[in-house]
């Protein structure tokens, strides 16, 4: 044991001193990580969108349609930007990108009111831009349904209805509608604590394919190898507990901006979000070892650790939901451990559910780490001939 210990201490000081010496390693390992959790992390931080430019199209010029203008303004979301004349101005404006969307207030507006006639308060939003489109759609339909239904309530006033009655006409069935896990409906809840770990995983992987197919690009992994005692897993475990630790720290870091700067709500004890943390980046180290030994060419391996890193965005389920998605690709989603990490996040830190439904996505992350026993001959002889594919094929 002592000699296990002294072998794997000997590999990890190698390895702590190339990465010293190569400013590549600082960059990737630190610096931009550190940079991506800063970004991320303040690029969302109001929460939600606000302010999004629309346009108000007013023909008819009344105390009712200047009323209605005004509401619109001071809701957070939407901020009215132009006061344009017809719809074919207001649309050009809408073309450009200078507004988001607009409201056309018609006509005799105030009129058809008062003369209780139902008149149309038209409103064109860009829901190309999915987000800005879809919350625009909800503010602008309850800003108009509330104020539709005020000038009811008025109306009905004016000719000595009971309050009572007049309630239970405008509001026959009355809503109690109670949003779950995150109330305010901020975006970095459901957008920051899934992008984070995507950008940091990326790292891992490549640093984990850089630092084992430098060795077999360079001819130094028969150096690497002695100092391990020849043993294929003394010399992964020395090489990569250095990045380990780092990369933990990272995690630790990235949650520390998610649960304390941001105040992302937290319902898990430290410990389990550390186990989490850590078996994470050890999924992936994992991940990045299958891929060199699978493809023992540093590029090739370094494309295949990126395609598959990419994918993750996509296939995760935060997008678009996993249950909507062809079968085939429902399969192929829990190949990637953000997929699991985001359903410990969501079960067990957001939601504070108990163990047992999380379980699973933590035994699925303990399965990626038997990933390399697959390989493992494959890599080793590849670190004994170094680069034998390459010199195969130029023989």
């Amino acid at each position: 044991m002592k000699l296990l210990i002294t072998n794997i201490w000997e590999v990890a000081k190698r390895e702590a001193t190339r990465m010293s010496s190569r400013g590549l390693y600082i960059i990737v390992v630190l610096i931009l990580p550190i940079l991506s959790i800063l970004f991320f992390s303040s690029l969302l931080k109001e929460g939600v969108p606000t302010k999004m430019p629309i346009a108000i199209v007013d023909l008819d010029h009344t105390a009712t349609s200047r009323k209605i203008a005004r509401t619109i303004d001071v809701t957070p979301l939407t901020k009215v930007t132009e006061y344009l004349q017809s719809e074919t101005e207001a649309m050009s404006e809408l073309r450009t990108g200078n507004i988001y969307g607009f409201v056309i207030l018609p006509q005799n507006l105030q009129t058809d009111i008062f003369a209780s006639h139902q008149p149309v308060i038209s409103y064109y939003y860009h829901n190309g831009f999915l987000i800005a489109g879809g919350l625009m759609q909800n503010d602008l339909t309850l800003i108009l349904h509330t104020l539709s239904g005020g000038i009811n309530i008025q109306k009905r006033e004016e000719m000595g209805q009971p309050e009572d009655y007049i309630l239970s006409q405008v509001q026959p069935i009355q809503l109690n509608t109670h949003q779950l896990f995150n109330p305010s409906a901020s975006y970095p809840v459901y957008i920051s604590t899934i992008i984070l770990p995507i950008m940091l995983q990326l790292f891992i992987l490549l640093m984990t394919v850089y630092c084992i197919g430098i060795e077999i690009k360079e001819y130094t992994s028969r150096e690497w190898l002695r100092l391990s005692d020849k043993s294929i897993v003394i010399a992964l475990t020395g090489k990569l507990l250095p990045y380990t630790i780092i990369f933990f720290i990272m995690m630790m870091f990235q949650n520390f901006m998610l649960y304390k700067v941001m105040h992302i709500p937290m319902h898990t004890s430290l410990g389990w979000l550390m186990l989490g943390s850590l078996m994470f980046v050890l999924a992936y180290q994992a991940i990045g070892i299958f891929c060199i030994g699978l493809l023992p060419m540093m590029r090739h391996s370094l494309n295949l650790a990126a395609f598959y890193g990419i994918l993750a965005l996509t296939l995760c389920g935060f997008s678009f939901p996993i249950d909507a998605m062809p079968p085939v690709f429902q399969y192929w989603a829990s190949s990637f451990p953000v997929r699991h990490y985001m359903h410990i996040f969501q079960s067990q830190i957001l939601a504070g559910f108990e163990l047992k439904y999380s379980i699973v996505s933590y035994l699925y992350l303990l399965i990626f780490l038997f990933l390399p026993l697959t390989i493992i001959r494959r890599l080793k002889s590849a670190l004994i001939y170094q680069n034998f594919i390459e010199n195969v094929h130029k023989t």
